[in-house]
């Protein structure tokens, strides 16, 4: 087990007499490449909140006196004095990212950015691993300002991963995913061209195996299989309304190997 984390004034407390609107107690990541599994079992809690952002492989959490296997994209959140009960494996491969904050009115803040649950499905957006390893690196430069920083980006973190929940819960609900629509969209104009899946993840803002997943779970096909299924209905087109022969066909259609 790998564990990289900073910490306010390099002390692991979980309450600070600030009175401040949003403070950052600690911020770490946690990986696992040997064969150690992580096991937390705090009956009273901690008196400041947790958030657990699951950023690889599984998450195994007692909530509600029974076991929830979390994926990859959940965060899970703790208000100060709840039972905390989790596990992580290494036979999962697992990665998680963990912040600890207090303020003066934490409550009224998450139930203004809609996060007033302990399980959200916050997605895989590619920034926001980037904004966890933004507070760490503040919490361990500790050059000027870095309170004031990590507090802005604490809060940034909370608001962004509102935002992703929202896009989440919309997609759910109504099956229709806009950004999904607009890579579906660039792969019709642009299949003729060198498309690579790397790409496309970029475009959507996530890693790319789950860009794979997303884009499977939403029309059916891996990405690679639908861009060629776009390309072969081209090429069908161009066999019956066309002289060219295969060669050109495939070239025109984005193939690289005409014998395909």
């Amino acid at each position: 087990m790998l564990q990289f984390s900073a910490y306010l004034f390099d002390e692991d407390l979980d309450n600070y007499n600030v009175n401040l609107p949003f403070l950052v107690h600690s911020c770490g990541r946690v990986s696992f490449n040997g064969n150690k599994d992580l096991h937390i079992n705090r009956l009273y809690g901690r008196r400041d909140f947790q958030l657990i952002y699951i950023h690889q492989g599984k998450g195994h959490f007692i909530l509600d006196n029974r076991e929830s296997i979390l994926d990859e994209g959940c965060t899970v959140l703790y208000h100060p004095y709840e039972i905390q009960q989790y596990s992580f494996h290494h036979s999962e491969n697992a990665q998680f990212y963990w912040l600890h904050f207090s303020g003066n009115d934490i409550p009224g803040l998450l139930r203004e950015a809609g996060l007033d649950r302990q399980i959200i499905d916050t997605g895989m957006a590619s920034y926001i691993p980037a904004l966890f390893e933004g507070i760490i690196r503040e919490l361990i430069m500790k050059q000027q300002g870095y309170l004031q920083i990590t507090s802005l980006k604490g809060q940034e973190l909370v608001w962004l991963l509102a935002r992703e929940a929202q896009k989440q819960e919309h997609r759910n609900r109504n099956g229709y995913n806009m950004e999904m629509e607009e890579i579906l969209e660039t792969i019709h104009l642009k299949y003729n061209q060198d498309l690579t899946i790397e790409q496309l993840a970029r475009a959507y803002g996530t890693s790319t195996g789950w860009f794979i997943k997303e884009f499977s779970r939403y029309t059916g096909n891996t990405p690679k299989k639908y861009i060629n299924e776009v390309r072969l209905n081209h090429a069908k087109e161009l066999l019956s309304s066309t002289n060219y022969n295969i060669s050109k066909i495939s070239t025109v259609c984005g193939f690289e190997n005409p014998l395909y």
